[in-house]
């Protein structure tokens, strides 16, 4: 299989293995690899690629965006795990002046 995609004029080619060589898929809307069972769809809005299950894979664009929300959440938890050590900390130190160990 071999697919050329031109993303500034949204043109989609493929080629299948064929017994004389390469053979041009005729319709690519819809085409499902016979391979990757990917499915393409050419709507207006550019290139899309489709899991076996369906799932749209994400674009760079969308990817990107979930990292960072990703690293967002990450810096969070970790702001949340610092200001909870500093808790621990106080109480076991007020634990200690009462003659508790916290351990």
């Amino acid at each position: 299989e071999y697919y050329i995609y031109d993303p500034e004029r949204w043109d989609l080619a493929g080629w299948l293995r064929g017994e004389g060589g390469l053979e041009m898929i005729e319709e690519m809307e819809g085409w499902v690899s016979p391979r990757l069972q990917i499915r393409f769809e050419c709507p207006p809005t550019g290139l899309e690629l489709y899991y076996p299950d369906g799932r749209r894979f994400l674009t760079s664009v969308e990817l990107h965006q979930q990292a960072e929300a990703a690293q967002q959440r990450v810096r969070e938890v970790e702001e949340e795990l610092a200001a909870e050590k500093v808790r621990s900390q106080r109480l076991a130190e007020q634990l200690k002046r009462l003659g508790i160990d916290p351990d």
